[in-house]
C-alpha cells in the first residue's frame, strides 16, 4: 500500500473512541477534541478505505460491517501507539502515576480498603483510581485500553490479556441455620446435586465457579436470584436454598441470623485471584511488583488467602 494512502493515527484513534462510544459528542468529549474535528478525522479515513464505516442517526452510531471488520486492526495500532507512549513515560519511574485499576465485585468490598489504605505506604508514587466492575466489562475495558490493569478470577484464560495469579482464596457454603448440614465441616462438592443452589445473575465469575461444583443438577437446577452476595445471603437466610461465597465475604455479613456457615471437605475448592493486564503493555515487570504488593496486602490484612498452589 502506498505510504499516501496510510491511514493517520488520528484518524485510527477517532474510529476506535467513536465504535466504542457510539455517540459523537461522547468520543469527542473522550478524546478532547471538537466534534467537528472527530466527524472530519472520520470522513477522512472512510474516504482512505472507501468505504462506509459507520451509520450516522439522529440519536446513536452503528458500525457497519466494513467498520467491524477493521476495528481490530485499528484497535491494535491505538493500543500498540499507547504502549509505545506507556514505556517512553515511564522510564525509570516504575510504579507511579495514574494506574486504572478495576477489581471485581466478589472481592471489592473487602479487598478494595485493604489497597485504599496500603498501597499509599508501600507505594508512595503510586496513585490507583479503583473501579469495580464484573469480570466480562473488567476485560472489555481494558482491551480497550480504558483500565491498565485489574483483579479478576484467573481461574480462565481472556483473550489478549495476561495473568499473574497471586493467592487463592477458600469458597464456603452457607445455608439456613435450620438446614441438616448446619453443623457440618465436611460437604462434599457432589453432595450439592439436587440442593437448591442460589446463585448471583450471569456476567459474575463466582456464579461460573458455583455451577463447577455442580456436575448435575437433577431436577432442581441451580437459580440465579440477584447481583450482590448480600442478597444472596438475606435470601438463604429465610429458607430460599443455600449459596456459596468467597470465605473473606463472610466479614461483611455481620450479625445478621438465620443462616449457617459450613465447609467443604478437603481438599476444600478455592477460586484463584489474580492481576491481569494487556499482553501488549510494555509493564510486565511493574505488574509484577504491584501482584506481589497486593498479595502482600492481603495476607497482612488477615484476609483468608492461600499460596497459590500449582
Amino acid at each position: 500500500m502506498p505510504t499516501s494512502t496510510l491511514p493517520s493515527f488520528s484518524q485510527l484513534r477517532a474510529f476506535v473512541a467513536l465504535c466504542d462510544h457510539q455517540h459523537f459528542g461522547e468520543a469527542a468529549t473522550a478524546l478532547g477534541v471538537s466534534q467537528p474535528s472527530l466527524s472530519q478525522a472520520i470522513t477522512a479515513l472512510e474516504r482512505r478505505v472507501n468505504g462506509e464505516l459507520v451509520e450516522r442517526t439522529t440519536r446513536r452510531v452503528l458500525v457497519t460491517p466494513l467498520g467491524e471488520t477493521l476495528l481490530p486492526f485499528a484497535r491494535e495500532a491505538v493500543l500498540a501507539a499507547d504502549a509505545f507512549s506507556e514505556a517512553v513515560e515511564n522510564q525509570g519511574a516504575a510504579l507511579s502515576g495514574a494506574m486504572r485499576l478495576g477489581i471485581i465485585p466478589t472481592i471489592a468490598p473487602y479487598l478494595a480498603p485493604v489497597l485504599l489504605d496500603g498501597l499509599p505506604a508501600t507505594l508512595p508514587s503510586l496513585k490507583p483510581e479503583l473501579r469495580e466492575l464484573v469480570t466480562g466489562d473488567v476485560i472489555d475495558m481494558l482491551t480497550q485500553g480504558q483500565l491498565d490493569a485489574a483483579i479478576v478470577s484467573v481461574d480462565g484464560e481472556q483473550p489478549r490479556t495476561t495473568a499473574i495469579p497471586m493467592f487463592d482464596e477458600p469458597l464456603v457454603l452457607v445455608v439456613p441455620d435450620t438446614h441438616p448440614w448446619a453443623e457440618r465441616e465436611d460437604v462434599a462438592p457432589d453432595e450439592l446435586d439436587g440442593q437448591k443452589l442460589l446463585l448471583l445473575d450471569e456476567g459474575n465469575c463466582l456464579r461460573d465457579q458455583a455451577l463447577q461444583l455442580c456436575h448435575r443438577y437433577s431436577e432442581r437446577p441451580p437459580a440465579a436470584v440477584a447481583t450482590t452476595l448480600a442478597t444472596v445471603v438475606r435470601m438463604v437466610a429465610h429458607g430460599v436454598g443455600m449459596t456459596v461465597v468467597p470465605e473473606g465475604a463472610l466479614s461483611l455479613m455481620g450479625t445478621e441470623s438465620g443462616y449457617a456457615v459450613i465447609r467443604f471437605k478437603e481438599p476444600a475448592p478455592v477460586r484463584r485471584l489474580g492481576l491481569v493486564y494487556r499482553s501488549s503493555s510494555s509493564r510486565t515487570a511493574d505488574f509484577a511488583q504491584l501482584a506481589e504488593v497486593i498479595t502482600h496486602l492481603a495476607q497482612d490484612a488477615g484476609l483468608p488467602v492461600l499460596p497459590v498452589q500449582s
